[in-house]
């Protein structure tokens, strides 16, 4: 296939990443406000979580799609979420900061933020792939 692909068929590659991602956002929305977070908290950080990793979701199925990280090996899809989702947490967590009260800041301890967020990453990395190889009817494969 080319470098090209055509819109139904980079939509059937990209979209269960888009929604595991979207839908893993939301739901930290959802907790949030359960939580007792006021609206416009939860709302924001559920939405600055649910798009960065709708994108980083995409990007996920499209290296499984082209091979690069392949079916049945996990290894190469937890470095990617271990390099991915700290990422996507530190723009939530800055955009959160930004939107909420205008103010442009890293976390306090960015490497002890970072490292964790690369903990945390390997569970959402076994439910990625949980869902996307069982409910999605085997994920992004050629």
């Amino acid at each position: 296939m080319t470098a090209t692909m055509e819109p139904a068929v980079s939509g059937r590659i990209l979209a269960p990443g888009v929604i595991i991602g979207a839908v893993s956002g939301l739901f930290a929305g959802v907790i949030m406000l359960v939580g007792g977070a006021p609206a416009s908290w939860a709302v924001t950080a559920g939405t600055l979580l649910a798009l960065p990793l709708a994108a980083a979701g995409a990007g996920c199925s499209f290296l499984r799609w082209r091979g690069l990280l392949g079916g049945g090996h996990f290894a190469p899809l937890a470095l990617y979420w271990v390099l991915a989702f700290p990422l996507v947490r530190l723009v939530q967590d800055v955009g959160t900061r930004l939107v909420l009260s205008d103010t442009l800041a890293l976390p306090q301890h960015l490497w002890a933020f970072l490292a964790y967020q690369a903990l945390i990453s390997v569970g959402f990395a076994i439910g990625f792939v949980w869902v996307q190889e069982r409910l999605v009817r085997g994920g992004a494969r050629r």
